[in-house]
């Protein structure tokens, strides 16, 4: 059964780090989507979207979400006053813009946009990361898995591998650094790419 983005927030407050990716890849296209059709700016979608990203983690209690427990209305309303907000500062004329949930499924006649989307498909990359991961050493694939995926602290993954947390904590950044160094190459020039590598890093910190 799909888990509401209200139960997403929830495990997200409590350290879950597999409900934050879930929520990340739920929306990622439609909020960058609309962020794009209203900027025509590529990076400037994608800091935006990083910024609320942050938000999401930083200040989970703060998004809201509906009577069917969707926090997509609150996503496009904060994107909506952080394009305002980046046009106000700009000083450039600010065309009206609408909030209307449906324009997230608007067809762009900017064949470059669609190429990136298709290209760099959030789920493609997570995808390739599951590859990289599984031709580690299996001892970063185990520490890898026990703190990414199933949200461990670095003391349970230590006791349940016999490990010390130092041991532990290097093998995890072995296996980050190792999926940097794979996939950049083929992804260089793809925000996205960056974007996922950027959160990934924050939720090691959390």
């Amino acid at each position: 059964m799909k888990q509401t983005d209200h139960k997403l927030l929830k495990k997200i407050k409590t350290g879950d780090r597999p409900a934050f990716m879930k929520l990340y890849e739920r929306y990622w296209d439609d909020l960058y989507r609309f962020v794009f059709v209203k900027t025509r700016d590529k990076e400037l979608a994608e800091e935006l979207l990083q910024n609320l990203w942050i938000k999401v983690l930083e200040n989970t209690e703060s998004i809201q979400t509906d009577e069917n427990e969707s926090a997509k209305g609150y996503f496009l309303k904060h994107l909506h006053f952080r394009v305002i907000d980046y046009f106000n500062s700009q000083k450039k004329e600010l065309s009206t813009i609408s909030i209307d949930e449906s324009e997230t499924s608007i067809d762009i006649t900017d064949t470059e946009y669609f190429e990136i989307l298709e290209e760099h498909e959030i789920s493609a990359l997570f995808s390739m990361i599951d590859e990289v991961v599984s031709n580690l050493p299996i001892t970063e694939q185990k520490v890898y898995d026990m703190r990414i995926r199933q949200n461990k602290s670095v003391d349970e993954t230590a006791e349940a591998l016999g490990l010390s947390n130092k041991t532990v904590s290097n093998k995890l950044s072995k296996a980050i650094g190792e999926i940097r160094e794979q996939l950049n190459p083929e992804y260089q020039s793809s925000k996205k790419f960056v974007s996922v590598m950027v959160l990934m890093d924050i939720l090691l910190r959390h």
